[in-house]
């Protein structure tokens, strides 16, 4: 059964500033199709403030934040931004 993708506030935000980059929009759409199949294979679980949450790399340098949420099936995109502002 595939997951469902969920974007939040946070996450649709953060996205404006990459909606143009035909780079970035297409190698997030190919990791949210492996996130819809198994997000639980994708990106490593994070620690500190985002314990809990993973992390997948966009396009080299960028960082896409996600929450699996196992119980319901449901993926949350959390967040995309460059590596450097992510973790702060």
């Amino acid at each position: 059964m595939p997951w469902i993708i969920r974007s939040t506030d946070t996450f649709i935000e953060s996205f404006r500033k990459f909606k143009d980059n035909s780079k970035i929009v297409a190698e997030l759409a190919r990791k949210i199709k492996r996130l819809q199949a198994d997000p639980l294979h994708v990106g490593g679980w994070l620690s500190g403030t985002l314990h809990g949450k993973k992390s997948t790399r966009i396009a080299k340098k960028y960082r896409l934040i996600f929450l699996p949420d196992e119980r319901e099936h449901i993926v949350y995109l959390i967040l995309i931004d460059p590596r450097e502002h992510v973790y702060k």
